[in-house]
């Protein structure tokens, strides 16, 4: 059941990252929610479902902007992966880490797609590229990560209780 909730989740952010943030964007730059909630669930819930809602985030991302099928896919599913390892060491009513989580996740989401997409196309000024576009991105994605992360993590508190509920009736 859970699964479809993720791609849910992901589905209503691609609509809303493309229609309603586009009015909230400053200098042109818009927070990268998908991320946001990449590392929220693999922070709570661990590795497979954050590899699971990062497939379904970049393919999201991929379909619609991106030449390449695969791009997003990777490098949202290797964030999941990666936060999803912090599932067992860590408390999840932590603000502090999930934040620098995500600003780290944004961090190698954006040089792994300026490998992938720009610096293979002949782009060398990387400084160009981490002051107008990576840092404002960042500051404005850890701005709003503690919302979003307390969101999902009351969503997925409500769909383990729900299997908990579940479980106790058999």
């Amino acid at each position: 059941m859970k699964y479809p909730i993720y791609f849910l989740i992901t589905l209503i952010n691609f609509i809303l990252q493309t229609t309603v943030f586009e009015s909230l964007s400053i200098i042109g730059i818009k927070p990268n929610t998908a991320i946001i909630i990449v590392v929220s669930v693999a922070f709570i819930q661990g590795e497979l479902d954050g590899i699971i809602t990062g497939i379904f985030a970049g393919f999201f991302q991929d379909s619609f902007f991106s030449l390449y099928l695969g791009c997003h896919i990777f490098i949202y599913a290797s964030v999941g992966l990666i936060c999803g390892y912090c599932f067992k060491a860590f408390f999840k009513e932590s603000f502090l880490l999930p934040i620098a989580l995500t600003a780290a996740a944004d961090l190698y989401s954006c040089l792994v797609f300026y490998i992938l997409n720009i610096l293979l196309r002949g782009y060398f000024n990387i400084l160009t590229f981490l002051s107008s576009v990576v840092l404002p991105e960042l500051v404005y994605t850890v701005l709003i990560s503690g919302l979003v992360y307390r969101l999902i993590y009351y969503i997925a508190d409500a769909l383990n209780r729900s299997s908990q509920d579940k479980r106790r009736l058999f």
